[in-house]
């Protein structure tokens, strides 16, 4: 910091040679001849000593004292001294306050230093909330889609299990259409050789086939059997789920319907069968007139 007016300490001007004063060299207090001195008055005092004991070569020093001029240069001096005092202690002064003021401003800036770093760290801290809360929901994610992979690895797994599946049942059902077929072939070149019979079975003996009213019933009536009443129905009903037929309906009732059944199911002879249930209504109602 610069002070005007202010041109630094400067050192005071050597004292001029005043005429009358001694300007050579003052002898000096350690030498020889001084040293002797000093020995002799280790042990007898100055005034005690003979003329002949001082050494001839003494010469005691001697000052000069310009009181005038010296007062001068001391008030000078004195004068100059409080200046650079009053001087030190305006610099001093200047100093402190700008050193208070640095301190202020150093408060100040470490104030808001700690400001700025307690809204950093709070800042820092919810930016590392919201990193964790994503890396919480990557993770999340990360595991949806590994379940997802899994689920479509599964799925995949399960249409090539359902598409191996549909081929196979496609060959099955290909096989059972073709069983079907042929069982329909095999129906109708039998129905077209039973035409004719049926035909003749229900213009010659009156007989006639219809539904029992279930897949597995078939109801065979027999007419023509009464001469006064050739329409009158004579019907007996058969069960052809199981391989052992049963008679689940006949009207009117025989007496040798279990013999007649276990006849049937021992020789599967179907024809021969309804020859024996018609003769057998025929017998039945000749009894009853």
């Amino acid at each position: 910091m610069s002070t005007p007016g202010f041109s630094g300490f400067s050192t005071p001007r050597r004292r001029p040679t005043t005429p009358g004063r001694r300007d050579h060299i003052l002898p000096s207090f350690n030498s020889p001849a001084s040293a002797k001195l000093s020995r002799l008055l280790e042990s007898t005092p100055l005034e005690e000593l003979p003329q002949e004991a001082l050494p001839t070569d003494y010469d005691p020093p001697r000052v000069w004292f310009q009181r005038d001029e010296d007062k001068r240069q001391n008030s000078e001096f004195t004068r100059r001294v409080d200046e650079m005092v009053t001087e030190l202690k305006r610099l001093l002064r200047e100093r402190r306050l700008e050193h208070e003021h640095q301190v202020q401003e150093a408060l100040e800036r470490e104030t808001r230093m700690a400001r700025d770093m307690e809204s950093l760290e709070t800042e820092h801290r919810g930016v590392l909330d919201a990193l964790k809360d994503e890396l919480g929901a990557e993770d999340e994610l990360s595991r949806m889609v590994g379940k997802l992979q899994v689920t479509e690895k599964s799925s995949r797994e399960a249409v090539v299990r359902l598409v191996k599946r549909k081929e196979e049942l496609e060959v099955v059902l290909a096989g059972k259409q073709r069983v079907v077929d042929e069982r329909r072939e095999v129906i109708r070149v039998q129905r077209e050789k039973n035409v004719p019979e049926l035909k003749f079975f229900e213009e010659r003996m009156g007989l006639t086939v219809v539904g029992g009213g279930t897949p597995s019933l078939l109801s065979f009536v027999f007419t023509l059997i009464s001469l006064s009443d050739p329409q009158r129905p004579f019907t007996i009903t058969l069960d052809l789920s199981q391989r052992e037929y049963q008679a689940t309906h006949c009207s009117p009732r025989l007496d040798g319907l279990a013999a007649h059944m276990e006849w049937l199911n021992t020789t599967r002879d179907f024809h021969g069968f309804l020859k024996r249930i018609r003769n057998d209504f025929s017998t039945l109602y000749n009894e009853t007139i």
